[in-house]
């Protein structure tokens, strides 16, 4: 298990940690966090999100439509993605139309600074991650692919260490990378984006 744990949809931010960091406040081995966190997954007490980065890229999906006629879903969103109780409330309107700009591949850095949803009340963050958990939004995830190169190898070598730990064979994204290795987002995409031998794979998922 890996990413935010999310203890409910109608929590508040202090709910929403890391499976790490709930490992240090804890002060319990990581592997037993995560087998408690499983086991809230299964009973639906906790969802896990991967992590929310204005570097993602998001697109929304067709669950979008179902929920225009689900009126307490939308009073649900609306609480969630509330930024201050202190100003009126965002309408469902306003936050349909945000969730319809995700289609056109653009970062979330690029949609959010077009759009400005803090203007309208609105928690950036926390609309994706409502969009995550309902299903609302899938993240464009990138898998690499080695291709084998007998006559000119192009891996600096941090990349041949992955390389090497079988971890470029299309099955592992980059936040599985980043776990794996312990290392940065930042120093994965530096090492792989631009290598020669590397296929990049993009699939939709959480």
């Amino acid at each position: 298990v890996h990413g935010k744990a999310v203890v409910s949809t109608q929590s508040t931010g202090d709910n929403q940690k890391p499976v790490r960091l709930l490992a240090d406040l804890s002060l319990l081995d990581i592997n037993l966090v995560k087998k408690c966190i499983q086991s809230l997954i299964y009973f639906n007490l906790a969802f896990i999100v991967s992590p929310i980065r204005y570097s993602n890229t998001y697109y929304v999906t067709s669950t979008i439509q179902s929920i225009m006629q689900d009126v307490e879903l939308q009073e649900e969103c609306i609480r969630y993605v509330r930024m201050d109780d202190r100003n009126p409330c965002p309408t469902w309107e306003v936050i349909f139309n945000l969730y319809e700009t995700f289609q056109s591949g653009k970062k979330l850095k690029q949609v959010f600074l077009y759009e400005k949803p803090f203007l309208r009340n609105i928690n950036d963050r926390r609309l994706v991650e409502f969009g995550l958990l309902k299903g609302i939004l899938k993240r464009l995830h990138k898998y690499p692919i080695a291709q084998e190169q007998a006559d000119e190898v192009y891996f600096l070598p941090e990349t041949l260490e992955y390389y090497n730990q079988k971890v470029l064979d299309g099955q592992h994204s980059y936040d599985d990378i980043c776990v794996k290795l312990g290392c940065k987002l930042d120093k994965v995409e530096n090492d792989l984006d631009f290598c020669k031998n590397v296929t990049i794979i993009q699939k939709l998922g959480v």
